[in-house]
């Protein structure tokens, strides 16, 4: 194996880890708040995806007009999750396999009912001339002009959310209430407020991410949102979960494993890409259950 061939599997890694950076920020944020996994954050995504492809290919659309389709679609679909599902069940304080099935369900029943509007072939996802295009450089490595943006915006928004989480009102109130929701209510913040920032930045993030799974791999179909789901999830478990940075950086490395398991092994190997994930879960939670990173929101 040579250094160039190296080089080149991670500057392909760049827009896979980003998109497990972004939904694994959405993962961390409501498990930092309800301590609760959001099962059905797949579906969000996917969501996001069909409302991109829709607002292009069917309203004909421009491609920033269909990301902000994307971005809205999401945002709709986590805001009537936390609605119908989370926020009835949390009023009545059940048992965590309680709202962990209402969760589970939530996730079958939008892949199931997507299943049935729009089959389970995949369908081309639209893109731009401007994401379009090779960069050689001198050293012979190509990169994609679509991997650039991806990164970029990614980075952006990773930057965003930490301050955002760290530095503003909102965001204190999101912390206190992930610490200690009782405490957080007597000074007078009120968690209902907290949850419900929570899923919005979630669901804009996976809005966004769905767009970069979009044009990173040309496809949409109403499955796409469970296996990088779960490898998002782990990734905020590896990164501590409500850790933001943690999260991201995590993404990049679960991202990187899993390029590097598929062009480092044989092709026959390949198809066992989400079994690596799964060890590096088992191996986080037996050497450091809390993750690499120190969690900044965590529910108590």
């Amino acid at each position: 194996m040579s250094a160039h061939y190296l080089a080149q599997q991670l500057i392909n890694a760049l827009s896979h880890g980003s998109i497990l950076a972004l939904l694994a920020i959405g993962y961390t944020m409501i498990y930092g708040i309800l301590g609760l996994i959001n099962f059905a954050h797949g579906e969000i995504f996917m969501i996001g995806a069909f409302a991109c492809f829709g607002a292009v290919e069917f309203l004909e659309m421009s491609f920033p007009a269909g990301v902000f389709a994307a971005i809205a679609g999401s945002v709709l679909a986590g805001l009537l999750i936390e609605r119908f599902v989370y926020r009835p069940c949390l009023k009545r304080k059940p048992e965590a396999l309680t709202v962990f099935i209402a969760s589970f369900g939530a996730s079958l029943g939008l892949r199931n009912l997507f299943t049935m509007l729009f089959g389970d072939g995949r369908r081309p996802f639209p893109s731009a001339g401007f994401l379009e295009g090779i960069i050689v450089t001198e050293s012979g490595l190509t990169v994609n002009v679509k991997d650039l943006w991806i990164f970029g915006v990614t980075v952006i928004l990773v930057v965003g959310v930490s301050v955002f989480v760290k530095h503003t009102k909102a965001g204190i109130a999101m912390r206190a209430v992930a610490y200690d929701a009782n405490a957080a209510r007597l000074v007078g913040i009120n968690g209902a407020t907290a949850v419900l920032t929570a899923f919005l930045l979630a669901s804009i993030l996976a809005g966004v991410s769905a767009v970069a799974y979009g044009v990173s791999y040309g496809i949409v179909t109403p499955s796409m949102g469970y296996q990088i789901g779960l490898d998002a999830f782990i990734a905020a478990v590896l990164g501590g979960i409500g850790n933001v940075p943690g999260a991201a950086v995590a993404g990049y490395i679960i991202g990187l494993g899993e390029i590097l398991f598929v062009a480092l092994l044989p092709p026959g190997y390949s198809a066992a890409r989400p079994t690596f994930v799964w060890a590096l879960l088992f191996l986080i939670l037996f050497l450091k259950p809390s993750g690499l990173f120190r969690p900044d929101m965590k529910n108590r």
